[in-house]
């Protein structure tokens, strides 16, 4: 039984610590790739690094997060186009709207990025890392992402999937409309909150073979660590609590999401372990 952490920040300070000794035990922990997210200019390098240093275990994705666009410069845009088409890279983000952060980042300048973005994405043909949140019960964020897709976005046209709404945490409406333009839904301790019925109720009908798990490490550790550095071995723990709202053994949730991460980043499953 293999799983794959489809989304995490191990670069981030929280690891500074011990980021090799947590790698070296993510096999034995059943996790067999660690997807890195550098979301900033000052991160796309160290995402890169760090698939160089763990070949067989990391890979990256890059882009810049919505709350970056009130800084992001046409240079940074500029460097993006020759990063992504690097091996080590397998997709374009964390991307999207974020309407909760208006207050270092407007709706104005998050949509132009979100713009550009997709500009630089387009040419690269590989899938879209989204995130998209929203401010209280109001769902603009997701709404005004889905209208720039699909007026500005080309899916890439070999792709398994294109993309995957990362850290879902939205109702069936909204998984509805991702569903529908072929995203995966990235499924982490959100779901295992005990205030989020209607995110579990939406991925039960959108079903598991619609969804990866991801941790969003160091953040957002699932029910019974909250308050703990969250990190890819709580993969198999987030997935005990998926299977078992689904109704199904966890080894069939660990088989099908696994297959969609690695058909979603185009990642050779012969190396997986």
């Amino acid at each position: 039984m293999q799983f794959i952490d489809s989304h995490a920040h191990l670069n981030d300070p929280a690891f500074d610590a011990d980021r090799q000794a947590l790698l070296t035990k993510l096999p034995g922990a059943q996790v067999a790739w660690s997807i890195e997210i550098g979301c900033s200019p000052e991160e796309w390098a160290p995402a890169l690094e760090l698939s160089a240093r763990y070949p067989q275990q990391v890979r990256a994705v890059l882009g810049i997060h919505p709350e970056h666009a009130a800084k992001t410069t046409e240079a940074d845009l500029q460097r993006l186009p020759a990063l992504l088409q690097q091996s080590p890279c397998v997709a374009t983000g964390e991307i999207g709207l974020d309407y909760t952060c208006l207050d270092v980042s407007d709706k104005e300048r998050q949509n132009h990025l979100l713009l550009r973005m997709l500009q630089l994405a387009n040419p690269a043909q590989k899938p879209l890392v989204l995130h998209v949140r929203r401010e209280g019960e109001d769902y603009a964020a997701y709404a005004d992402t889905f209208a720039a897709l699909k007026h500005h976005w080309q899916p890439p046209a070999r792709a398994a999937y294109p993309g995957v709404l990362h850290c879902f945490c939205a109702r069936y409406e909204e998984a509805k409309k991702a569903l529908d333009m072929g995203l995966l839904l990235g499924i982490n301790g959100c779901f295992t909150y005990k205030k989020n019925e209607y995110i579990r109720e939406a991925v039960k009908k959108a079903g598991a073979d619609k969804l990866v798990l991801e941790t969003d490490c160091p953040y957002l550790s699932p029910q019974g660590k909250r308050g703990t550095r969250n990190d890819p071995s709580n993969i198999p723990l987030i997935g005990q609590w998926v299977a078992d709202y689904l109704n199904m053994p966890l080894e069939k949730l660990a088989d099908i999401t696994t297959k969609n991460a690695l058909d979603l980043y185009n990642l050779n499953q012969g190396e997986t372990r």
